[in-house]
């Protein structure tokens, strides 16, 4: 590695990379004009709307304090400390995979969720849906009770007309649920089949592992789950598998865990993985991977044929690709990946999008047995609860079945086909033409008020259940709380047509396993209920080979022709997924990790592709509004944003799912376009389309602009290579190539903590901890779960789409995003940027009211009493990460409107509530550092606790593990380690500010032939 000073350009937008006028007149805007009181009628009717999902919680109807009259305890339970919550152990299901969580309860209320460390599918960690489950929990807008053609009835109505209608076991019922692994329901689901002779069951799920399943099926002759190990293997090719990500992979957690640890470097004697990925649009995997390559989605199918016919030229059981010549064929990426895969033979992965069609899974996994992966890095695994069949077109002759009037009675559990369902299947002209229908969801939704019966359908957190884990590990669903709304359960529900009664769920799920444990139940049913897992359980391993037919059954796709021109991509959204956390204010709000949108989706471009359709690919910052474009696929169309990526391949546009929605809850109605329109049976994923500027313009609430760079050195990236040449290329003479002023002179006087400084240095009490944080840009994806975690451990308020454009985003801890190179083809980074506790804080030091100070135990501490707002604070913080309460919220939400007293229980109890007029920032969890130095020193009469002991809310939630935080005083904590790392640093070093919070920087590990 060169000795010269790092020159390297980082960039946040396009706009930021050119610098022009604009740009640079909106970055000098810290607090934009008009910014300062919310007076317009509209944006405030928006701003309550909103607020009343996300910091109201839930309303008066959920209270489950009873009406009768009460009394306190007068015995109180021997397991139950006021003030001191307690912790159980369940699941949350995922379509048909469940991860372990574990849930804090205070006093009979769930109020944050954490992963379950003895749970395979998530090691103690989660992912953005598992956290902000607890939001959903109580979302005032979840249905309160059952409906009958629209009008309010009890469940006993539903029950006795169940009774009634189910009595005549001769009907013709089609069922259609969601996909589930739940043993009860399974079991419920076969007694409901032997009663009902004539009944017909399918499943749907817009977004699923349909087609791998049917790929396994092209390749081996089975349908097999196929799980991938990546902490076995060396290298990865990913080819649209955004892997890491929940939307796109059910077991993400797992995954993240997995390829992170296998990137961890410590020194310089060691190595990591290395990551291929070919994408159509920029991707978390993509921005963490080594090497990426953008290629439309269409394109996508016959590089991994010219790579398999590439492959068959060295290793036998390629075969049937050995005679592919296409466009790819002679493309440099080929040569080069197979050679990587060829020296890593039974040490790489290949590795498909979950929406490609069925052949693309096959060729990986043919590509993956004859590398020698099968068994070793790459498994399969049956289903024991799927059907062996193509559920996506059981699920289509279903519908025929039932326009065709085959039914008399439609069972819908869970799902919302008539919002996600294929458009040309007109599922609203199929509802209607059944004699009764029946639908169980969480809302009042679009399908439901077109159906007969509406149940309302209980939170996972409300009920019990069970289901398997990816990988086959079986887990009891214990609730946390009674039904806030009265709602039932899949199994409940779906029992009561047996029945004519609801029946309990926790005798239901019992009953299935008094079978599944054969000796001792009551022991090991406790032991599976604490301990959230049984771990004696798991799905077998299958041997595989090559089926006799599948040379003739892959021939007709290796000749398939991708799409000449202009292609949309249909993708669920990272945050919403399908469309069934549209309603969650946390999701709405968070950041998509590449683009920074809040509140809405977007057509994703690229500059070229912009440029073809009539768009000016820069943007305007005199306002936030984008140019919208008009994309007409077959007889449909919609009008979107369009939003230039960096990255993106040209040719292609990306859409995702799940908004435009329409009596989903006051937080999801109106927000985005609904895309769905444009999917249709033929065409799930990506189809051809035209696409035309409309020549207006939408408001996009993006804050990637926000806290800019300014030409400052935030992130420090380096090869593995240089790394190992140069270990310090993080420090700051080895990226400016000159020393940190004031550093000479401070050695000079005996202190070699920092350089000489104009302030008086403080440094706690020997008898103190003194804590600090480290933050691995090494694993650090950008997934934003830190964020989320966060909002849900500080009670921080979702403030809506208008009050983000006016750059007032609340979150405490961000994750910027960078480029780096070609704009057309950039290096993506990502760092997440919380409070720096600096020793030497600016903040501290123009606070006229000493509202914010240093606490002994070196946390930057914010007294909200002290403080009156004059965010001078603000003003001086150089990393950006103090905010202002522009509006009271605790008086809006807190002590006003329907049963305040429920609202302030959603509420995490250890932490205040702002209210207007004062700054907040990341505290460290101060309220879990002083819960473990108090229970600390009760027991050894220290202050200091273990190291392990405290977890911060982000560092506990990271699927990559990519947080520390500790004593700096015990020099065996893995914080001091990793500030002893070669590449830790601190952001901002020269104007000696001492950031307690510091990054250990990005590696990549590159192929030279490729770099």
């Amino acid at each position: 590695m060169s000795d010269q000073p790092n020159q390297t350009t980082y960039w946040k937008s396009l706009n930021e990379l050119a610098q022009n006028e604009e740009y640079k007149k909106f970055a000098e805007r810290e607090f934009p004009e008009n910014a300062t009181e919310l007076t317009d009628q509209v944006s405030r009717r928006s701003f309550l709307r909103v607020m009343g999902a996300s910091i109201a919680l839930a309303g008066f109807a959920s209270c489950r304090k009873p009406i009768q009259k009460i009394l306190p305890y007068s015995r109180q339970p021997e397991d139950l400390v006021l003030g001191e919550p307690l912790f159980y152990a369940t699941g949350m299901p995922f379509q048909d995979s469940i991860t372990g969580l574990l849930i804090t309860n205070n006093e009979g209320r769930p109020s944050k969720i954490e992963g379950n460390p003895d749970h395979p599918a998530s090691g103690g960690r989660t992912n953005i849906y598992h956290q902000a489950a607890i939001l959903g929990l109580y979302d005032p807008d979840r249905s309160r009770s059952p409906r009958h053609n629209g009008e309010k009835v009890s469940i006993d109505d539903f029950s006795a007309f169940a009774a009634g209608h189910f009595s005549n076991t001769g009907r013709n019922i089609l069922f259609i649920d969601e996909a589930t692994s739940s043993p009860t329901y399974h079991r419920v689901k076969r007694q409901i089949l032997e009663n009902f002779p004539n009944a017909e069951w399918v499943t749907y799920e817009p977004f699923s592992e349909n087609n791998a399943l049917e790929g396994a099926q092209l390749a081996f002759g089975q349908r097999l789950r196929t799980v991938n190990h990546f902490d076995s293997a060396d290298v990865v090719l990913s080819l649209d598998d955004d892997f890491m990500n929940p939307q796109a992979g059910k077991n993400s957690v797992e995954y993240s865990l997995e390829i992170t640890s296998k990137r961890k470097v410590e020194s310089t004697s060691d190595d990591m993985s290395r990551i291929y990925i070919v994408e159509n649009a920029f991707t978390n995997t993509g921005s963490y991977a080594d090497h990426r390559l953008r290629l439309k989605s269409s394109h996508i199918a016959p590089f991994t044929f010219a790579l398999a016919a590439r492959l068959s030229q060295s290793i036998s059981g390629l075969d049937a690709f050995s005679g592919v010549n296409n466009d790819f064929s002679n493309h440099d990426w080929i040569e080069k990946i197979a050679g990587e895969l060829l020296n890593a033979q039974g040490n790489s992965i290949v590795t498909v999008g979950a929406d490609h069609a069925p052949e693309t899974h096959a060729a990986a996994a043919a590509i993956n047995l004859a590398l020698g992966n099968a068994g070793n890095t790459v498994t399969y695994h049956e289903l024991p609860y799927r059907e062996n069949r193509d559920e996506n077109q059981a699920f289509l002759d279903a519908v025929s079945e039932l326009k065709a009037g085959v039914f008399d009675t439609v069972v819908m559990v869970g799902g919302n086909l008539a919002y996600n369902a294929p458009a040309d299947l007109d599922l609203a002209l199929a509802l209607g033409n059944v004699e009764t229908s029946i639908h169980l969801s969480d809302y009042v939704d679009e399908t439901s008020r077109l159906s007969t019966w509406h149940v309302n359908r209980a939170h996972f957190l409300e009920a019990w259940g069970d289901g398997l884990s990816f990988t086959g590990q079986r887990s009891i669903i214990q609730p946390q709380i009674l039904p806030l709304f009265g709602g039932i359960s899949e199994i409940e529900f779906l029992h009561t047509f047996l029945t004519g009664e609801v029946s309990a769920g926790y005798d239901l799920v019992q009953e299935t396993w008094n079978g599944v444990i054969t000796s001792d139940f009551d022991r090991r049913w406790e032991e599976i209920l604490h301990d959230g897992v049984d771990a004696e359980s798991g799905f077998d391993t299958e041997m595989v080979n090559l089926s006799e037919g599948f040379s003739s059954s892959i021939q007709p796709a290796l000749t398939r022709s991708p799409i000449d021109g202009i292609e949309i991509a249909i993708k669920p959204d990272v945050r919403l997924f399908d469309g069934r956390f549209a309603n969650n204010g946390w999701l709405q709000e968070l950041p998509e990790p590449m683009t920074k949108i809040t509140w809405d989706n977007v057509a994703l471009m690229s500059a070229a592709t912009a440029r073809r359709i009539g768009i000016n690919p820069e943007r305007s910052f005199r306002h936030n509004r984008v140019p919208k474009v008009r994309i007409t696929a077959g007889e449909r169309t919609i009008e979107i944003a369009a939003w230039i990526e960096p990255g993106h391949a040209d040719d292609s546009i990306t859409l995702t799912v799940g908004y435009g929605r329409e009596n989903a809850g006051r937080v999801a109605d109106g927000v985005g376009v609904d895309t769905y329109p444009l999917r249709t049976s033929e065409n799930l994923f990506y189809q051809q389309a035209t696409v035309e500027s409309t020549g207006t313009t939408y408001e996009i609430a993006c804050v990637q602009d926000h806290h800019s760079l300014e030409g400052r050195d935030m992130i420090r990236t380096a090869t593995l290579s240089e790394y190992k040449e140069k270990p310090d290329f993080a420090s700051f003479e080895s990226f400016h190539g000159f020393k940190v002023p004031g550093m000479k002179e401070a050695i000079a006087a005996g202190d070699d903590r920092g350089p000489v400084s104009l302030f008086n240095e403080m440094y706690g009490p020997e008898h103190q901890p003194q804590w600090g944080m480290t933050i691995d840009l090494n694993s650090c994806f950008g997934c934003g779960v830190c964020t989320i975690a966060c909002q849900a451990e500080n009670n921080i308020p979702v403030i809506g789409k208008r009050e983000v454009g006016r750059r007032r985003i609340m979150h405490w801890i961000r994750t910027d995003r960078y480029y780096e190179g070609d704009p057309d083809n950039p290096t993506a980074y990502h760092q997440p940027v919380p409070c720096m506790h600096c020793e030497l804080a600016p903040c501290e030091q123009v606070c006229p009211v000493a509202a914010t100070t240093h606490s002994e135990d070196g946390i930057n501490q914010m007294t909200y009493n002290r403080c009156i707002g004059t965010r001078y604070c603000a003003n001086n913080c150089p990393f950006k990460v103090r905010r202002f309460n522009f509006f009271n919220y605790s008086k809006e939400y807190l002590t006003t409107g329907d049963d305040p007293e429920i609202i302030q229980m959603a509420m995490n109890p250890q932490v205040t509530v702002r209210f207007r007029g004062v700054i907040e920032k990341c505290t460290y969890c101060v309220q879990r550092v002083n819960k473990a130095k108090i229970k600390t020193k009760i027991a050894t009469g220290s202050k200091k606790p273990a190291d392990g002991t405290v977890q911060t809310a982000c560092q506990q939630a990271c699927p990559a593990n990519a947080i520390s935080f500790g004593d700096l005083t015990d020099a065996n904590s893995i914080v001091s380690k990793n500030k002893s790392n070669d590449r830790n640093y601190v952001m901002l070093e020269e104007i000696n500010v001492r950031p307690r919070t510091s990054y250990l920087a990005r590696l990549t590990n590159k192929n030279p032939e490729l770099s």
